[in-house]
C-alpha cells in the first residue's frame, strides 16, 4: 500500500506464484514473504516514476515541462508520448468531450482543498476556456526520440482523466513479467483483476469487487461484480465535489463550458480488458449521458457500462458481465 497519485494505492499478490513446489513449507513461507515484498517494492518504485513524469506539479517531470516549454518541442519518455497518444485518440472519439488539453480549466478549480472552494468567475473562465483544444497538441518521433509540442504557449495538459488506468495496464504488464498470475492492482478506484483467485483446494475462482453506492459511507456498494481478468473504473461525482449555495459542483468538467457536467447520473463503470480504455471511457460516457454513453459503448467489442443514476437506478449495457443478484 501507499499513496500516489493523491489517492491510496494497493497491490494484492499470492504467494504460490513465489514459490516452487519441491521447497519445504518453512522454506517456501520465508523465501516467498521476501520476494513478494521485493516486488511490492517494484511496483512502489514504478508508481513513484510514474508519479513523477505524468504530474502537472513536479517541476521537471514529462507534463510539467510540457506546460512551462512556452510552446516549443519538449523531449519525453516513451511512456508519456505513449499516453499523450491514447488521450489524444480518445479525444477525437468523444469530438473533444475528452481533452487532455484541460488544464486551464482545472486549475481553476479546487477540489481537494477544505476551505477557498470558489466557483471560477465569468472572465477567468471564458480566458481557461480559449486554451482548451486537444488538437494543439503535436506529437513527433525520430531515432527513438519522442517529443511533445503545444501549439498554443498557453495551454495546459492533464492528463487526469486516463493517466492512472495506463499506469495500472504498465503495472499488469509488471506482475505478468515477473510470473505473478493472479493478483489486484488498486489505484483509488481503478481496479485492475489479474488472472483469478487461488482458492484453498488449488482451483481457481473469480474475483468479487463493488461498485461504490454515490454518496454513501466507505465501501458501501450499490452492485456486486464477480469478474476475471478485467478491469473495472468508475467515474463519480460523490469522489471529489464541494456544495456552495445549495449547489454540487464537482470534478467531471464539461470541455465546453468548464463547469460541472449536469445531466442525471451519478456515476458511470466500465469493465474493459484495458484500464487506460476504460479511464477514459467512464469520463467520457459520464460526460456523454445516458443515450449517447451507451450509443458509443455498444460501438466498441468486448466493453461494457454501468450507470447509477440520481435516483439510484442501475443501468447497464448488453451482457454486463458479471452482475450478481
Amino acid at each position: 500500500m501507499g499513496f500516489f497519485f493523491d489517492t491510496v494505492v494497493t497491490f494484492t499478490i499470492y504467494e504460490k506464484d513465489f514459490i516452487s513446489e519441491d521447497s519445504s513449507f518453512f522454506t517456501r513461507s520465508k523465501d516467498a514473504q521476501k520476494k513478494c515484498e521485493e516486488f511490492i517494492d517494484e511496483c512502489s518504485a514504478a508508481c513513484t516514476r510514474y508519479d513523477f513524469l505524468f504530474s502537472t506539479t513536479k517541476e521537471g517531470g514529462d507534463i510539467w515541462s510540457i506546460n512551462h516549454a512556452e510552446g516549443d518541442p519538449v523531449e519525453v519518455d516513451k511512456e508519456t508520448y505513449d499516453l499523450i497518444e491514447k488521450a489524444l485518440y480518445y479525444a477525437e472519439l468523444s469530438d473533444g468531450a475528452f481533452d487532455p488539453t484541460i488544464g486551464t480549466v482545472t486549475d481553476l478549480w479546487n477540489f481537494h482543498a477544505d476551505t477557498d472552494m470558489a466557483v471560477p468567475d465569468d472572465s477567468s473562465m471564458s480566458e481557461a476556456l480559449s486554451h482548451v483544444d486537444y488538437k494543439n497538441v503535436v506529437l513527433s518521433s525520430e531515432d527513438g526520440r519522442y517529443k511533445v509540442q503545444l501549439l498554443d504557449k498557453d495551454a495546459r495538459l492533464d492528463l487526469g482523466g486516463i493517466a492512472k488506468g495506463y499506469i495500472a495496464d504498465r503495472l499488469k504488464e509488471l506482475y505478468i513479467e515477473r510470473g505473478a498470475t493472479s493478483g489486484i492492482i488498486n489505484l483509488g478506484g481503478n481496479v485492475l483483476l489479474i488472472g483469478s483467485k487461488p482458492s484453498g483446494t488449488g482451483a481457481s475462482i473469480s474475483y468479487t469487487t463493488g461498485v461504490q453506492k454515490p454518496f454513501g459511507e466507505a465501501n458501501e456498494t450499490m452492485v456486486t461484480l464477480s469478474l476475471e481478468d478485467k478491469s473495472v473504473v468508475t467515474s463519480g461525482i460523490y469522489d471529489r465535489f464541494f456544495e456552495k449555495d445549495g449547489n454540487i459542483y464537482h470534478h467531471l468538467l464539461d470541455s465546453r463550458t468548464g463547469m460541472p457536467v449536469e445531466n442525471n447520473l451519478y456515476s458511470a463503470t466500465i469493465v474493459s480488458d484495458s484500464s487506460a480504455d476504460g479511464d477514459a471511457l467512464s469520463t467520457i460516457c459520464y460526460c456523454l449521458g445516458q443515450e449517447k454513453g451507451m450509443e458509443l459503448i455498444e460501438s466498441i467489442p468486448d466493453t461494457y457500462l454501468l450507470f447509477i443514476t440520481d435516483q439510484y437506478e442501475v443501468v447497464s449495457s448488453d451482457n454486463f458481465p458479471g452482475l450478481k443478484p
